[in-house]
């Protein structure tokens, strides 16, 4: 009748007969624990006690006793282990015995100077409490574990009596069962990790296995040398894992390091010419290449995860022949990845039967393609580098055609090098709701997931993958919570980060998430994991029979809009490009709308991603509108004028001049403007646009009395003068005027002429010191005003001013656009909003569906073929 002891408190008491001179206790214990109390008695007439405690797998025994040193001595190795073991204990005046398991030689003897006289009571696998009343006073963890045929006084104890409470106590015990559990069967340690287990828990013992975690999950090593280079390595010998915690192992490499790039480079046993004589298409020469501390199969996983790969080829032939056989089957060819025959050489590209001299047209019989087909009796070369990344690596050379008299082959293979990782730039961007279907993912008791995202959208399902109990979720639940949830057979879970700024910023965050036997847990970014602990004696099943959605939940609920890249689950990258589909609304690489808008923003507008649509951003721009294509203008009524303060107002005073005339503004370069801006009038002369400063620099765009424009610029010393037209303007239509001036170059243009390039002085100031205001039909500044400049106030300006734009100012948008910000301007007279002023643009062809002006349903008089114009009106 075996007794299961599975209690925080649990104990046996059992009675014994005192005061005798020997001591014999026996039983047999099974535990997975590597500490616990086994027995504790205390001597009769205050002698002492006996203590005997399982310790690292052996039997401690230690008998203390007043004013003596203490006796220790143990037995046994490993007994732990889950297996059943005897212990007979026998101890006398000075002397004890101890026999693990009966076997013939496994008794320790000890002699030591010590009185005995036997308790009353013995204590197996636990001490009551109190201590004081029970007088077991051991200290000792509890024995987790189960006890059978227990023997005290040399006999035995009889366990009904006991369980019947008629002799003797316990407490937190079971009789007539042992349920240990075995948790190291199945051996849920991956990739050789050794299991250690405990009456409740196990532990993996990850050393020298080349991986780490709970269950030795997830790789120690990079997965290339790229990787390496960017965390600050130099070259060198590196151990990569190209598949993380997926089930290839990791193996060594050598890492050539440079500033741009880290190639990989892995050697093998074909680096030196192998030479080969009598082989056939028959019996031909089977080259194996053998890489280097790595199989195939992890050298494959090396390169389909490099952007680039090569290896260089070269065959030597004297009477032998590459490709040219009369069947047409060539002679010779090389195996790569999945054991695939590839018949074209070094240089060459693939799917053609060709080497390199093939392609330059110089191979030395030009009735063929490679050097050796001529079959000479002398020494011709074929080689090159083969570099398609999907072929590589080479395993295996076949030679074919050395058979004959005097023919004879060699060939020698170069390491394979890689750069670059495909894997993380792997990306899609989801435009419409769609999703991508995997297969089902096959994850046993582990899983890691791992992915980038970029997003506007306020939320939406990364991945999901379904069974018939089971699920994993990983999502963007709201714009500042990801979300990981599953259930792995205890019910609906989940784990959520939440961040202290959104999510949907348009930048790039980076996920991981990890389940096994032991916990889950969720990582963005830099923030802290959120990690929840599984249930004791918990078992994880991770079984699904429904495909994997990537970018929705299954039947494409919430949708996830944005980017994803570098998905990874277990290690293994899935090719989310490869399952790309533009018509279902799934692009390669993260394009979202703003690489092709079917309308592009116009007049300095900003694209602004939105996944599902796009937007532009005009608050650069002096115009407005879904395409920032919409002039913002004014008509000037007769004796109408606008200042525009360029300064903010606590810098205006003329008390912080000091301060600021020789510091740039913010947002503002001394040394060069951009100015732009259409008109229409019919009265000369006028100033159009005036700015004016502390110091007596100013620029000015006037019409002169013949109705021709007229810019001028004072930059220090005296004004320059650039004359813009020499026809009058003043003729009632809109122009535009657009003018740069970067340092001592001045660009001008007007209308639709042609840009003119003209030069200021060498000895002109390139600054524009301290801009003070912007004026628009007139200039009524304080202090000294240029005498030719004044005379053009009067009648001053009547018309239309559209699209006004100075460096970054917007002086009419800021009028009738008001942002809330506080903007320092005043208007004189009468000035009304009007497009009047507007210069045509040049056509823009924007679909109807797209136009928030069109509001007919066809445009009757346009060829499919044609344009659209842009009609603009006048007040």
């Amino acid at each position: 009748m075996p007794i299961t002891f599975a209690g925080i408190n649990n104990y046996l008491q059992v009675p014994g007969i005192p005061r005798r001179n020997r001591l014999s206790v026996s039983f047999k214990f099974r535990s997975w624990d590597a500490v616990g109390l086994l027995l504790y008695t205390s001597f009769a007439e205050h002698l002492g006690s006996l203590e005997m405690v399982l310790s690292n797998g052996q039997v401690n025994v230690s008998i203390a006793q007043p004013g003596r040193k203490k006796l220790e001595f143990a037995a046994g190795y490993r007994l732990n282990d889950g297996f059943w073991h005897m212990v007979e204990l026998v101890a006398r005046d000075g002397s004890a015995v101890i026999t693990i398991d009966d076997n013939d030689g496994a008794e320790f003897r000890v002699a030591h100077p010590f009185q005995l006289r036997t308790g009353t009571q013995y204590f197996f696998g636990g001490c009551p409490k109190p201590a004081a009343i029970t007088g077991c006073l051991s200290n000792q963890t509890a024995f987790h574990g189960c006890l059978q045929t227990i023997s005290v006084d040399a006999q035995p104890v009889e366990l009904d009596l006991l369980r019947q409470e008629r002799l003797g106590k316990f407490s937190n015990v079971f009789f007539n069962m042992c349920s240990i559990v075995d948790r190291c069967t199945p051996n849920l340690c991956e990739h050789g990790g050794r299991c250690l287990q405990s009456w409740d828990d196990f532990t993996c013992v990850c050393d020298l296995t080349g991986y780490k975690g709970e269950t030795c999950h997830k790789s120690l090593y990079k997965e290339s040398c790229d990787a390496y280079r960017l965390s600050g390595k130099t070259s060198g010998n590196f151990t990569i894992d190209p598949d993380g915690s997926g089930p290839l192992k990791p193996f060594t490499v050598y890492c050539d390091i440079r500033e741009d790039r880290a190639w990989t480079i892995v050697r093998h046993n074909r680096h030196y010419a192998t030479r080969v004589r009598g082989s056939s298409l028959d019996r031909p020469f089977l080259g194996a290449v053998e890489y280097w501390n790595a199989s195939w199969a992890e050298v494959a996983a090396l390169a389909n995860g490099s952007e680039y790969c090569e290896q260089h080829l070269e065959f030597s032939c004297y009477s032998s022949r590459l490709l040219n056989t009369p069947s047409g089957l060539p002679f010779s060819f090389w195996m790569g990845r999945h054991d695939q025959r590839h018949y074209y050489w070094g240089g060459s590209p693939p799917g053609i039967q060709r080497c390199a001299c093939g392609l330059d047209k110089n191979c030395a019989d030009p009735k063929y393609f490679c050097n050796c087909d001529a079959d000479y009796a002398q020494w011709r070369t074929d080689k090159g580098l083969l570099n398609f990344v999907d072929h590589l690596p080479v395993t295996q050379v076949v030679v074919g055609d050395t058979n004959r008299s005097q023919s004879e082959a060699q060939f020698l293979l170069g390491p394979l090098r890689c750069h670059g990782d495909r894997n993380t730039w792997n990306t899609v961007s989801f435009n419409k709701g769609a999703s991508l279907v995997f297969p089902t993912f096959l994850a046993n008791q582990s899983l890691d997931i791992s992915f980038y995202f970029r997003t506007t959208a306020l939320s939406g399902v990364f991945l999901e993958n379904w069974g018939c109990k089971n699920y994993i979720r990983v999502e963007l639940n709201t714009t500042r919570d990801v979300v990981f949830a599953y259930d792995i057979g205890n019910g609906d879970e989940n784990l959520t980060v939440r961040s202290p700024v959104p999510f949907s910023d348009d930048e790039w965050h980076q996920v991981k998430a990890e389940i096994n036997v032991k916990l889950a847990r969720l990582r963005v970014d830099t923030l802290p994991w959120v990690v929840r602990a599984a249930p004791p004696q918990s078992y994880v099943r991770l079984e699904f029979d429904r495909p994997l959605y990537v970018g929705s939940a299954e039947h494409r609920l919430r949708p996830f809009l944005g980017c994803l890249r570098a998905l990874r689950m277990n290690g293994r990258t899935l090719n989310l490009e490869g399952r790309a589909n533009e018509t279902e609304g799934v692009r390669v690489n993260c394009t979202g709308y703003c690489q092709h808008p079917r309308v592009s923003c116009q007049n300095s507008g900003l694209c602004v991603e939105r996944y599902t649509h796009y937007t532009c951003n005009c608050s650069l721009s002096a115009f407005d509108g879904p395409f920032c294509n919409r002039d913002i203008g004014a008509y000037f009524e007769p004796g109408t004028w606008v200042r525009y303060n360029i300064l903010p107002a606590e810098l205006s005073a003329a008390r912080a001049f000091a301060s600021i005339v020789r510091q740039p503004l913010p947002g503002y370069n001394l040394t060069g403007e951009e100015l732009s801006f259409s008109f229409r009038t019919g009265t000369a002369p006028a100033i159009l646009l005036y700015v004016s400063s502390f110091r007596r620099d100013y620029l000015a765009v006037l019409i002169r009395e013949d109705g021709s424009l007229q810019l001028r610029y004072q930059l220090g010393t005296s004004p320059y003068i650039f004359p813009l037209t020499t026809t009058p303007v003043t003729d009632g239509r809109p122009h535009r005027i657009n003018i740069t001036r970067i340092n001592r170059t001045l660009y001008t243009q007007v209308d639709y002429f042609p840009i003119m390039e003209q030069q200021f002085s060498l000895f002109v100031d390139r600054k524009l010191d301290s801009p003070k205001n912007l004026y628009l039909g007139r200039v009524m500044e304080t202090g000294v005003i240029d005498p030719e400049i004044q005379k053009y106030n009067t009648p001053g300006f009547s018309g239309c001013l559209s699209g006004v734009k100075f460096n970054s100012i917007l002086p009419l948008k800021a009028i009738f656009r008001p942002s809330g910000r506080q903007v320092l301007y005043s208007v004189t007279g009468e000035l009304v909003e009007s497009n009047c002023g507007s210069m045509p643009l040049s056509l823009m062809d924007i679909p109807p569906e797209m136009d928030p002006w069109y509001m007919g349903t066809e445009f009757p008089h346009v060829h499919d073929d044609g344009w659209i114009g842009i009609i603009t009106g006048c007040k």
